[in-house]
């Protein structure tokens, strides 16, 4: 995103002050919060905080676009960020650019007699040593914007605005997840639930993080706090990862029919023996929606002889004729009856 796109998408001219960004800033985010506009106004909210943040950073020295601040706001203050490095760098420059001339004049002066050895291998190890010092400052440089460009995505993960966080997680998705940002996500998500856009934007940024089975571990305690459609969403991507039982167990205890159901059609058949006994228990439920996909686990699983009573009662009496014929086959095949 450009300097100029940053201001229109504000509403503002380029040479609109500091004073102007924060007021139409203020004036859009009224409009468009998602608290007044609906979920509608998710995605807009989240362009103008980007293009606000930007600026935002850019004026404290965190970005790479000057900021425009008015008289008053700005008088008298410079970020300094990044000054000593750069002034280091053209030191060295000079003083690379000095020594390769003495040496080509040397040279031209040596001309015929040739150069000294001992004069030779001095130049040589003098720019050397300046080119490597000044790798390192360059090096450190980078290390210096990469590590205020992590803190300004850490923090805005943390944020309790569900824009300002899918903005941050936008970046994520761009830039990748270093090990610092990902503890920081599983830390944050393990304590605060992600609703809506910001789980969808999650799973997508971590989908192939080789942190994702902590982030996914990090929001299984809130399983059964997770809306349907939040539950559901988390349990397609367990399914398309291949998600072992444990991953699905804490869905089973969702007041939704409909979640335990997806979690039920994505058992693994590789499920251990402990987890078998532990699926007895939805055997007390009636809902049709609930007990398919549990007969068809059990019938796989072989289901220990204490549910022999209820897949009985379930043969003879329950009014779905899909139920009945499952707990029928569960019944003769393992002998219960």
């Amino acid at each position: 995103m450009t300097r100029n796109a940053e201001f229109e998408i504000l509403g503002l001219s380029s040479d609109a002050s500091w004073d102007d960004v924060k007021r139409a800033f203020r004036r859009l985010a009224r409009a468009y919060h998602p608290d007044v506009a609906g979920s509608s106004g998710t995605r807009k909210f989240a362009e103008i905080t980007e293009a606000y943040m930007t600026l935002k950073d850019a004026a404290h020295g965190l970005g790479k676009i000057p900021a425009r601040r008015s008289p008053r706001a700005g008088a008298g203050r410079t970020s300094g960020r990044g000054k000593p490095i750069f002034e280091k760098f053209k030191r060295l420059w000079r003083m690379i650019l000095s020594f390769r001339r003495k040496r080509r004049t040397k040279e031209k002066h040596s001309a015929g007699a040739g150069v000294s050895p001992a004069a030779a291998r001095f130049i040589d190890g003098v720019i050397a040593r300046a080119e490597s010092e000044m790798r390192g400052v360059l090096s450190r440089g980078e290390e210096s914007a990469a590590r205020v460009k992590s803190d300004a995505i850490i923090r805005r993960l943390k944020s309790r605005r569900p824009a300002v966080t899918l903005l941050a997680l936008g970046r994520l998705s761009r830039s990748g997840v270093s090990d610092e940002t990902a503890s920081a996500a599983v830390e944050h998500f393990r304590r605060n639930i992600p609703r809506g856009e910001v789980l969808e934007a999650l799973l997508d940024v971590f989908s192939n993080s080789p942190k994702r089975g902590d982030m996914i571990r990090a929001l299984l305690p809130h399983a059964a706090g997770f809306s349907e459609q939040e539950a559901v969403t988390l349990l397609a991507r367990l399914k398309r990862w291949k998600s072992g039982a444990e991953f699905l167990r804490p869905f089973l205890s969702h007041k939704s029919p409909e979640v335990i159901s997806r979690a039920l059609s994505c058992w693994p058949e590789d499920a251990v023996s402990d987890e078998r006994s532990e699926l007895v228990f939805l055997l007390r439920k009636d809902d049709e929606e609930i007990l398919i996909p549990l007969l068809r686990v059990l019938k796989r699983e072989h289901p220990p002889r204490r549910a022999g009573g209820r897949l009985l009662s379930l043969m003879r009496d329950h009014p779905s004729p899909a139920v009945r014929a499952l707990a029928s086959a569960i019944v003769r095949g393992q002998k219960l009856g």
